[in-house]
């Protein structure tokens, strides 16, 4: 028997073998469907709200580990337990409550397969260009990589240059060519193989044609005392070493 025969007989004593697996009944999120078109049925609320804005290419996303003391700009939208922030009439609050016990004006069902990040990052349109989350790391270590691992998704299939900025301490920018603000400690890192080139006021930069692989460290503990060029073909996620607050 030839190779590709026992293979194909194999095949078959392999899938007889195992039952199908079971049907998820969790809702399906984006990184299954591949558009935000799941997200656009559900979200009209939320569509509304960000139309009322209609000249706005900035908008801000609050999450539960939000501070009291957030400077709050609208458009704004509040996720989940990141809702204790708001103020009668601002902005709109979507989740699926599991951190947030008051009024959401989309309640999600928690038997789904996306968090409440993901959609709202799905709700945005190619028009918002200055994404700012604030409240999102620092808690749970799965969470917070996990979020990370959205907005990749967020950036990586958008057609329109967008940058999104966690806090002070990260940013994270859609293939293109960028400017940003470096003074001290930062790394570079990718979720994808990317072409890279960095340069301008840093201490070691990235040659053009350089390929940089997911989560490599060659990225790491650079130094910036200005303004640092990046350019590349994918996502790219800028972590600055901010000193805590004393």
């Amino acid at each position: 028997m030839h190779l590709k025969e026992r293979f194909a007989t194999f095949a078959v004593i392999f899938t007889r073998s195992f039952p199908p697996l079971p049907t998820s009944n969790r809702i399906r999120g984006p990184h299954l469907g591949g558009t935000r078109t799941l997200f656009a049925m559900q979200s009209e609320t939320v569509e509304r709200y960000l139309e009322s804005h209609a000249g706005a290419s900035r908008v801000q996303l609050v999450g539960p580990l939000a501070s009291p003391q957030t400077a709050l700009a609208e458009p704004v939208i509040f996720i989940d337990g990141g809702a204790g922030l708001r103020v009668a009439g601002e902005g709109v609050a979507v989740g699926d409550g599991d951190s947030f016990d008051g009024h959401l004006d989309h309640r999600l069902d928690p038997d789904k397969d996306f968090s409440d990040l993901a959609f709202a990052l799905g709700c945005l349109g190619p028009r918002f260009r200055e994404i700012e989350l604030v409240g999102f790391l620092g808690g749970r270590r799965d969470h917070e990589l996990l979020g990370f691992g959205e907005v990749f998704h967020f950036l990586d299939r958008r057609d329109t240059p967008a940058r999104v900025r966690f806090d002070r301490e990260v940013e994270a920018f859609s293939a293109g060519r960028w400017r940003f603000e470096a003074r001290g400690t930062f790394s570079l890192a990718l979720f994808a193989p990317c072409r890279v080139i960095l340069g301008g006021d840093c201490r070691y930069p990235i040659a053009p044609d350089t390929r940089v692989t997911p989560m490599s460290s060659l990225g790491l503990s650079n130094v910036g005392h200005g303004h640092v060029e990046l350019e590349a073909d994918g996502p790219v996620f800028i972590f600055h070493n901010v000193p805590e607050a004393t």
